[in-house]
């Protein structure tokens, strides 16, 4: 591939101009950023950094003046908040600028837990069953549905909203923990039936041909059988509590020949229907041979040591190749 004039664009939760940028770059929250960094300059590129806040012009202005081939898009959030990802892909569209990754329906779509699901269980994929409890509104009767259950908010991400007070046994606790999302997070809430299974995450790659990595299983590994197991803020953010519990990702175990097969089919299955291109994570609970889709990360985080790259890598694509490989998918789009 030719050398191109990049902008890598990311987000920052304080305003700083890119002359300030040189001490972040080896703080942990740069480590994403600077290993795509670091990658498309060895792979011959011009990288120009651009971090953004709060204000839109600066960007506007880069692109303009620069007039480059291709925004890498790593912003999750504008002013803050992540209701605004899906809209600086659209502004990209609006300039004629490429850019890698989910365009902003596929982002917006998959930010709505209950849609998504409305959508895929139209298309006949396994799907918790669930109710969407809006702010403001009344929820409907729960006296039918299939405890436990399973609450988080409705279209936050990280795992943000998610505890052990999520895993609800009755209506009672339900409606407590709805009140809690709706007061203190501002949010809207989702009830799912809790699938009590296997936490596997699949990472694909590609438009229109998709190429399906080795599958990663979320274990617990200090509780016991019957614990209910689940993804919590804290086992995904705090290392202490994730030690203190045996909470990591590695290899999922191995699946039957058709069980395996069955998922590479449904994965592609969802990653299309969402509209996701370049590359995504899809979320899933297993049991038994029953496949059920949980969520979908389109532009999941691409560190070189964390779990697409990694999936990526078992699956013969080092980190240069996959960065090379989403570069080209992002111009063929």
């Amino acid at each position: 591939m030719k050398s191109l004039k990049i902008v890598l664009l990311f987000d920052l939760s304080l305003k700083l101009t890119p002359e300030q940028y040189g001490e972040y770059w080896n703080t942990p929250d740069w480590k994403t950023e600077k290993d795509v960094k670091n990658t498309l300059i060895k792979l011959g590129h011009q990288v120009i950094p651009f971090g953004i806040h709060d204000d839109i012009e600066p960007f506007l202005n880069i692109v303009r003046e620069q007039k480059p081939d291709l925004v890498f898009n790593m912003s999750e959030a504008f002013q803050g908040k992540r209701d605004f990802e899906p809209n600086l892909t659209a502004l990209m569209q609006l300039m004629g600028v490429p850019f890698t990754g989910a365009g902003p329906m596929s982002l917006q779509l998959c930010k709505d837990k209950g849609l998504t699901k409305a959508i895929l269980d139209y298309h006949e994929i396994n799907i918790p069953k669930f109710v969407v409890a809006k702010k403001g509104r009344a929820i409907q009767p729960l006296k039918n549905f299939p405890f436990p259950a399973f609450i988080k908010p409705l279209d936050l991400e990280s795992s943000e909203g998610i505890s052990q007070s999520s895993f609800v046994k009755d209506e009672k606790e339900a409606l407590a923990r709805v009140k809690f999302i709706h007061n203190s997070l501002g949010a809207d809430a989702i009830i799912e039936e809790f699938i009590d299974g296997r936490e596997v995450y699949v990472s694909i790659l590609g438009n229109e041909n998709l190429k399906v990595f080795p599958p990663r299983e979320l274990f617990f590994k200090a509780k016991s059988e019957d614990e209910p197991k689940f993804a919590t803020y804290k086992s995904k953010w705090d290392q202490s509590y994730r030690k203190k519990w045996g909470i990591d990702s590695d290899w999922a175990k191995s699946f039957p020949e058709p069980v395996q097969k069955k998922l590479n089919e449904v994965c592609k299955k969802i990653y299309r229907l969402l509209g996701i291109q370049g590359f995504g994570r899809i979320d899933l609970r297993i049991r038994g041979d029953e496949i059920y889709f949980i969520e979908a990360n389109p532009n999941p985080s691409i560190a070189k040591k964390e779990d697409y790259a990694l999936s990526a890598k078992k699956s013969g694509v080092e980190y240069d190749e996959l960065i090379a490989k989403i570069v080209s998918l992002s111009l063929s789009a």
